[in-house]
């Protein structure tokens, strides 16, 4: 089966106007921002990591880190005219890149579409207006809305839209309105990242001074699987929960405070299985319950201890099976012959 695959460029910071209180790419990526690629870093790049994939993957080169829309026209053409080179060789099947919402129009994206740029995600953070005020974004929410639409206007775009839970002035309220204004965007994927307090950012500061206080870890856990349950209902796929822990995001002293885990979506999905089995244990007897294998660690908790607790509450005991047939986020109930399935996104009316 044909997985994708990302070959990752970073512009650190480059094209964006100033700072938001919550950034740190070079940390986050590695990288510093004054480091511009060159056109021999960008093929050796894409050549070394197209040489780990296979064939039959799907590859995006993929420029991260910045607002790409924002860089000068002429180091966005060289970035965009040698990926497109690997495109027209047969060996990627397109371009993805991030920016920001207020960073769209239509000229913008007919250039975009023709160097075959694929995916376009947009920083958009939040969806209430005095959270971005107070971060520094310096766009509003109508520019997301506005560029999403635009965006979805051209079929050969896919949408994402990135959302950071726990930025200055978010609530538990604000966090799941934002996700339910997102939804109603219909993006084609979203990713969830919990705010974290970096080293370097204007955030490490207010931390310091007592005017910021990021979520603990049962916060944000609650927080996003709250989100996740809306964008589930919405059929609205959350690709990624939490940043991806780099060897620079883990180095002692980069992550001064909050919510970072790396497994942090096992963390969420298994606060939404715990819910799903107490609904399990009011309505049904199970005799089997049944999950896809790739569930069965967030299932079980750790060390077991989930799965311990629930079947430690049953007056009968229980089977776990597992099958590569069943749907992921989902628990299987076979009690006296009948089955019923039941789906996290359920959980929504209940929250």
């Amino acid at each position: 089966m044909a997985k994708h695959q990302n070959i990752a460029l970073f512009v650190p910071h480059q094209g964006c106007p100033q700072d938001c209180v919550f950034c740190n790419q070079a940390r986050i990526t590695g990288q510093k921002r004054e480091n511009q690629l060159n056109e021999n870093q960008v093929r050796e790049t894409i050549d070394s990591q197209l040489n780990t994939m296979s064939k039959d993957d799907h590859v995006e080169i993929a420029y991260f880190g910045g607002s790409f829309t924002g860089l000068p026209r002429s180091y966005q053409t060289m970035l965009l005219a040698v990926a497109k080179e690997y495109i027209d060789q047969g060996k990627v099947h397109g371009i993805r890149l991030s920016t920001r919402p207020d960073y769209i129009n239509e000229s913008i994206l007919r250039y975009l579409d023709s160097y075959g740029v694929t995916t376009i995600e947009l920083g958009t953070q939040s969806m209430i207006q005095e959270v971005l005020d107070r971060t520094k974004r310096g766009h509003t929410v109508e520019h997301t809305k506005q560029a999403a639409t635009l965006i979805k206007e051209h079929p050969s775009f896919q949408l994402g839209l990135q959302l950071l839970p726990g930025l200055p002035g978010d609530t538990l309220e604000y966090s799941v309105y934002s996700a339910v204004e997102v939804a109603k965007l219909k993006p084609d994927f979203v990713r969830i990242y919990p705010t974290l307090v970096i080293k370097g950012t204007e955030l490490e500061w207010d931390y310091a001074l007592g005017r910021y206080q990021p979520m603990t870890m049962d916060e944000a856990i609650e927080r996003v699987a709250k989100m996740w349950l809306v964008f589930m209902q919405a059929n609205v796929p959350v690709i990624r929960m939490g940043l991806q822990p780099s060897e620079d995001l883990r180095e002692e002293g980069t992550v001064i405070a909050g919510p970072f885990h790396p497994a942090f979506r096992q963390l969420v999905e298994g606060y939404l299985f715990e819910d799903l089995l107490q609904v399990i244990k009011a309505e049904a007897v199970p005799e089997i319950i049944r999950i896809h294998p790739a569930d069965e660690t967030a299932l079980r908790g750790r060390k077991g201890s989930r799965w311990k607790g629930f079947i430690n509450q049953l007056t009968q005991s229980v089977i776990l099976e597992l099958d590569r047939n069943e749907p992921r986020q989902c628990v299987t109930v076979i009690s006296a012959g009948r089955k019923q399935t039941y789906h996290m996104s359920q959980l929504l009316s209940t929250s």
